[in-house]
């Protein structure tokens, strides 16, 4: 009888410990999802411990459902990320006052999980690094992309470049269709290693060479990414400390260690060089910056070996990912659209010609510069742009306490029938000034963002782009792309067609051998 009171005590109280535990998750659970309703700003409703995620992340792709959110609650209301508010807007004024008018209080960029899913290699690289941290770096490292250090580097991205326009010609001589992401992120990949390490790859006749492999693989998500974002979201507090001992994140583990290794091993390489070994790329100038007298008062401080590395690996996270999404977006739109095709071709021959072309030719390219500008439009390099505030402060009206989010959709932006016109037609004339076409609102169109934040790397990628475009145009025709329809997935706020896009091109008669 003592014997089944003992067992009988033992399961109340394991019981007692489970209902304990249950009410502390619900708890935990509801906690955060007080605060637009507080403050009469409307909004979707919150699912326990997710938020609005499930809506974002659900069979829907996250552009549909901030479209029908919009229709809903209009241009600004407020949303959770997972256990984070945040005050979502496609107001232009709004996005102006965040960006320009009060950066110093939203310089952040706003994490829905603390950075938890940020790896180490990359915590104090410039897209990530907040506060101070940012601020330093961005001082430091911003030089590297100056006008004069591109031009520096227009030859090395222009070799790279007729290598890409004589393997598209070689393949159109054969019929044989090109996949659109491999072929121009292989291209990206040739530039950044090129500009940023003085390697010369060839990645798109090496795509197992290591560089190439790993930043390819950068993008490349495994399966279980989906999971493991939403416990280190759910359960920041937890997933940060685990995620830092087990040296895991969003990017791969493996693809990681790579870069992070390699960086160091040349940092280590150059600065053993003689003096009299000098070369112009962007790991040397972050190199100069850390090897720098920090008594110099000329100078506005150092960088640590472990921030040239992060910058390092940035480097190939930005410039693989966004030149070769924009192209590979802006060639199906031109095998849609040949009457385009055709004039870029006539531009690109009345400007460049036969000659080599040149930093200061691009800048002559003005309708060149208007496909690109449609193109990030309709697919921007990064489908929402966020930042948060450091400090309490009012937002149209509304009471915003330390660190709330603020999120800007900008591919519902860049398709909003109340700025542009025919916004689902692809029409870069609405980009030329001569043109008698509506204004454009500048705060409507921020595909690499603006105010202080805006992209360092941004004059590099659009040139990049027009090089990649010269070299390809005057080889071949686009002819051809499919799938018939596209249909993007923006699961990561990167743009990616649900299945690849593939090419099709004829060789052109003044083709260039």
């Amino acid at each position: 009888m003592e014997l089944c009171c003992f067992h009988l005590g033992g399961w109340e109280a394991c019981l007692l410990l489970v209902l304990a535990v249950c009410l502390l998750l619900y708890i935990y659970g509801k906690q955060p999802y007080g605060l637009w309703e507080r403050l009469g700003v409307p909004g979707p409703k919150p699912s326990i411990f997710l938020g609005n995620i499930p809506d974002l992340y659900g069979s829907q792709t996250a552009k549909v459902t901030y479209a029908n959110w919009q229709a809903k609650y209009g241009r600004t209301y407020g949303a959770y990320y997972f256990r984070k508010p945040a005050l979502v807007t496609t107001d232009p004024e709004l996005i102006k006052q965040v960006l320009i008018k009060d950066f110093a209080n939203f310089r952040d960029r706003f994490s829905q999980d603390d950075d938890a899913m940020i790896n180490n290699q990359v915590d104090t690289g410039i897209f990530f690094t907040k506060g101070e941290t940012w601020k330093r770096i961005r001082a430091l490292f911003s030089p590297s992309f100056s006008i004069t250090k591109i031009k520096a580097m227009t030859n090395v991205i222009n070799n790279s470049a007729k290598r890409l326009g004589q393997h598209v010609l070689e393949s159109a001589k054969k019929g044989v269709p090109l996949d659109a992401k491999l072929l121009f992120g292989a291209f990206a990949m040739d530039v950044v290693t090129s500009t940023g390490f003085s390697i010369d790859v060839d990645s798109l006749k090496n795509l197992d060479e290591p560089f190439t492999k790993h930043g390819r693989s950068l993008f490349i998500y495994k399966k279980s990414i989906k999971l493991v974002s939403l416990l280190g979201c759910s359960f920041p507090m937890i997933a940060r400390p685990v995620a830092r001992i087990l040296n895991s994140g969003f990017f791969k583990t493996e693809d990681m260690e790579f870069f992070n290794a390699s960086i160091r091993r040349m940092i280590d390489d150059r600065r053993s060089e003689p003096d009299n070994v000098k070369r112009v790329d962007f790991l040397q100038l972050l190199i100069d910056v850390m090897d720098r007298n920090p008594e110099d008062a000329q100078t506005s401080g150092q960088l640590k070996k472990e921030e040239v590395v992060a910058q390092g690996i940035m480097l190939f996270i930005a410039g693989y990912e966004t030149a070769s999404s924009t192209l590979q977006f802006l060639c199906y739109e031109l095998t849609r659209h040949p009457e385009i095709q055709d004039k870029l071709v006539a531009e690109i021959g009345k400007v460049i010609g036969d000659q080599e072309p040149s930093y200061d030719a691009c800048l002559n390219l003005k309708y060149t510069d208007a496909v690109i500008n449609e193109t990030l439009r309709m697919y921007p390099p990064l489908s929402v742009l966020t930042r948060e505030n450091e400090k309490a402060t009012t937002l149209n009206g509304i009471s915003l306490p330390p660190r709330t989010g603020i999120a800007f959709p900008l591919y519902l932006l860049g398709r909003d029938p109340e700025f542009w016109e025919n916004p689902d037609d692809f029409n870069p004339d609405r980009f030329i000034e001569e043109n008698d076409t509506p204004h454009i609102d500048p705060f409507a169109f921020i595909p690499f963002g603006a105010g202080p934040r805006i992209c360092v790397g941004m004059k590099l990628g659009i040139l990049e782009m027009k090089l990649a475009l010269i070299h390809v145009l005057q080889r071949v025709v686009l002819t051809k792309a499919t799938p018939d329809k596209l249909h993007i997935i923006d699961f990561t706020a990167i743009l990616q067609p649900a299945e690849p896009i593939m090419i099709h091109a004829t060789p052109r008669e003044t083709a260039s051998e």
